[in-house]
């Protein structure tokens, strides 16, 4: 454990390292379109003491955080059922199949024309995501189940579709489904940003997009460093609940893919 987070920090520590070499030390890159990491850390820290750039970032992890609820909690309701129910999953595959190799990006103008608000249309975008994500999760984990777990339980009173949900279908589905809710949640963000770039009026997307017309490469480099800070306590916060419910499945994570 403490070897790989030796690799970790090294993975990103030399080639930081390097960047700062080639761009502050050397000149061997134009300072003006790579800027060394240590003016960006100083430009990301000023940019932390203004109350609007604050904001910005806080709206963006506002709308992640409400779009990954409501995506996470549709597409885990809806996998289970179509990886629990065979003609359900007959019915609802084709369609999301169709669906989920999509631009969700790509969907924002019929989003907006559907719900005449730019930020909600932007929430459920940023929704469709996740709930893809995690619904495929959700429906390998229900899937998996063996035939004997739902045996043994209805042996011992679980007869009822609740008590089965409860006792049966949603542990055993777990391990994955809070697969989906890491991945379905740096998914939220990234089509947050994305939108806000696109769509504008706030949030870091929208920051980065007046960074790069304005041509504040450095600013630019700093929001794209709070954004990966945002990714990376998203994956690393939710990996700790995994290893916190689910010990036994963290050592050996697996990704679905449809």
């Amino acid at each position: 454990m403490r070897r790989d987070r030796l690799y970790q920090a090294g993975s990103l520590a030399v080639p930081l390292l390097a960047w700062q070499l080639a761009a502050g030390v050397f000149g061997l890159v134009s300072p003006s379109l790579l800027p060394p990491p240590l003016t960006i850390a100083e430009t990301t820290a000023t940019l932390l003491t203004q109350e609007g750039f604050r904001s910005d970032v806080l709206v963006t992890l506002q709308r992640t955080l409400v779009a990954s609820l409501v995506g996470s909690t549709l597409g885990t309701v809806v996998g289970l059922a179509m990886g629990w129910n065979p003609q359900i999953k007959a019915v609802l595959s084709p369609l999301a199949a169709a669906i989920f190799p999509l631009p969700m990006i790509a969907l924002l103008p019929l989003v907006i024309l559907l719900l005449g608000s730019t930020e909600t249309a932007l929430v459920v975008t940023a929704g469709l995501g996740t709930f893809f994500v995690v619904l495929w999760n959700a429906m390998d984990g229900a899937s998996g189940i063996e035939s004997v777990h739902v045996d043994v339980a209805r042996d011992n009173g679980a007869t009822s579709t609740y008590r089965l949900f409860r006792e049966v279908l949603l542990p055993g589905s777990l391990p994955l489904v809070l697969v989906g809710l890491r991945l379905g949640l740096s998914t939220s963000l990234l089509i947050v940003v994305a939108v806000e770039l696109v769509a504008g009026g706030s949030g870091l997307g929208n920051f980065l997009w007046i960074a790069w017309m304005s041509y504040d490469i450095t600013a630019l480099y700093a929001g794209l460093v709070v954004s990966a800070v945002l990714g990376i306590a998203f994956t690393y916060g939710l990996g700790a609940i995994e290893r916190r419910l689910v010990p036994w499945h963290a050592d050996n994570r697996r990704t679905v893919v449809l």
